[in-house]
């Protein structure tokens, strides 16, 4: 068994209209300091994460970022079923995706080795939904748990990846060094 056969990547998720709109809707909304951790630990440190984050939810005041939430559930959800096919782990069920947010790393900005299982917040799969590429670095990379074998996810917009959260997949958004890198990024329970 190959760790990086779970890494799995989709393309063309949603529409291409869906992927302007949803850019606009970042570009034009407020974003804050993106924080490292989970639970008590849940902080903002620059040294480590360089990143502005946009969380959305179905509870929020805003139509727009309802709006949002509710769509990119929908694709989420259907993307991480058809993950449980194409990893051959039938056996496999979330209950839930908990948290969905719209990332954005500006010139600099990066997020240093780090897995997204917390023992305060035990995410069992992570999703990246890719929104553009007119910008340079801020390239997703894995590697295995003893820090051999980097591999970087080739960047293009309306690319979702997904993965285990566990130990056995620390990942890395190599700084970005011109333009505005936009993510949405999920996990599930």
């Amino acid at each position: 068994m190959e760790i990086k056969n779970f890494i799995k990547v989709y393309d063309e998720v949603l529409p291409w209209n869906v992927v302007s709109n949803l850019i606009r809707f970042a570009n034009y909304s407020n974003f804050n300091e993106a924080k490292i951790g989970g639970g008590d630990e849940n902080k903002k440190n620059f040294n480590i994460r360089r990143a502005y984050t946009l969380p959305l939810s179905n509870l929020n005041n805003s139509i727009s970022n309802v709006h949002w939430f509710n769509l990119l559930y929908f694709y989420f959800n259907k993307n991480l079923t058809q993950y449980k096919f194409d990893a051959n782990i039938l056996d496999y069920d979330y209950r839930n995706i908990f948290d969905i947010e719209i990332l954005k790393y500006e010139n600099t900005g990066f997020y240093t080795w780090h897995v997204d299982h917390f023992a305060t917040v035990p995410r069992t799969m992570s999703c990246i939904l890719l929104l553009n590429n007119d910008y340079e670095g801020g390239n997703l990379c894995f590697r295995n748990p003893d820090g051999s074998d980097e591999r970087e996810v080739e960047v293009k917009p309306n690319r979702m990846i997904i993965w285990p959260s566990n130990f056995l997949y620390p990942h890395t958004v190599k700084p970005v060094t011109k333009g505005k890198r936009y993510s949405v990024v999920a996990w599930a329970l």
